[in-house]
C-alpha cells in the first residue's frame, strides 16, 4: 500500500503533495508500468483524507500520462 507523510506540507494542498509523491515513485521506478493503484477510497482511507483529494492527484496524473484509468478495473501506471 502507498503510504506517504503530510506533516510538513509548507503550504501545498494535500492532493498536490499526493500528486508529487506518486509521480516521484513513478519516475524513480517504485511503481512500476502496469502496477494497478490502489482504489481512490482505499488509498483515501489508507491516507486519512479525503477521497477527493486522492481523485484530484489521480485526475492531474493521468492528464499527464503517468496512469491511465480502465472503468471498472481502476487506475495503473
Amino acid at each position: 500500500m502507498l503510504t506517504y507523510s503530510f506533516a510538513n506540507l509548507q503550504g501545498e494542498s494535500m492532493y498536490a503533495h499526493l500528486y508529487k509523491c506518486i509521480k516521484n515513485d513513478i519516475t524513480n521506478g517504485v511503481l512500476h508500468a502496469e502496477e494497478k493503484l490502489p482504489s481512490k477510497r482505499t488509498l483515501a482511507a489508507h491516507l486519512n483524507t479525503a477521497v477527493v483529494t486522492v481523485e484530484n492527484a489521480y485526475a492531474q496524473l493521468e492528464a499527464e500520462g503517468f496512469v491511465y484509468t480502465v472503468a471498472g478495473r481502476g487506475s495503473f501506471v
